[in-house]
């Protein structure tokens, strides 16, 4: 994706990752209320830029949607899943009553409010293993984000940004390595910077396809889009290695 640079993106990214990373060191409670209302706003961001197109996705239910696994994350993943069908059943029921929804607009509702939900909650799950795991997947996302909109603003071709976003992963990995031995055992974190430069990059292009055209604004999707996919895979990766 090719980045314009008519708004202060670069200050508000910073001020949202310091936001983001004193919050996951205070606790879970707090990271999840943090991207918790990221998730609220990016959902409901990306709903309305829809409805300006051929689909009507009601932003009201993709940003409740969103919220749900982020506060359940802080009882554990269990309550997430728990959620997760709950907020399925209750869409059939409205799609059932609410005859103005459509189905393809209620599905890319809940589409929208769980990717950007389970991209919140996914922190908060890391944070409740371990604090470290949570900030150093926090680094990354963040990390990968600024190289790729840093030279991606204003870049010839798409994907330059991506590229540079995952050489700039490279030493926040290296750092990791050095760093979370233990928690972790060796090599671990090697595996986890791996697997943020293979799936944070393949995060904007889900972001994309629920936006529906690659210059849509909603800046709330795109602060947590590179953890659409990561965060998920992640928190299931820290979690089977340290429990």
């Amino acid at each position: 994706m090719i980045h314009d640079n008519t708004r202060p993106h670069g200050r508000i990214g910073l001020a949202w990752a310091v936001v983001a990373f004193a919050a996951t060191i205070a606790g879970p409670p707090w990271i999840a209320a943090w991207l918790g209302l990221s998730a609220f706003v990016g959902a409901s961001q990306a709903a309305g830029t829809r409805r300006t197109m051929e689909t009507h996705p009601p932003p009201w239910l993709a940003a409740l949607v969103s919220v749900g696994p982020p506060v359940a994350a802080v009882f554990g993943a269990l309550y997430v899943v728990w959620v997760v069908g709950a907020v399925v059943a209750v869409a059939i029921l409205i799609r059932t009553f609410a005859h103005r929804a459509s189905a393809h607009d209620v599905a890319l509702a809940l589409a929208i409010g769980a990717a950007t939900g389970s991209a919140a909650a996914a922190v908060a799950l890391t944070r409740e293993v371990d604090a470290s795991a949570a900030v150093y997947l926090l680094a990354c996302a963040c990390v990968y984000d600024a190289g790729a909109y840093l030279v991606g603003t204003g870049a010839s071709a798409a994907w330059e940004g991506p590229l540079a976003g995952v050489v700039a992963l490279i030493p926040v990995t290296i750092l990791g390595a050095v760093v979370l031995v233990p928690p972790f055992p060796s090599g671990t974190p090697l595996a986890l910077g791996l697997l943020a430069a293979v799936l944070a990059p393949l995060g904007p292009l889900v972001g994309t396809a629920l936006l529906g055209r690659q210059d849509a604004d909603a800046p709330g999707l795109r602060r947590l889009d590179s953890l659409i996919l990561l965060g998920p895979a992640w928190a299931w990766l820290v979690t089977t290695i340290l429990n």
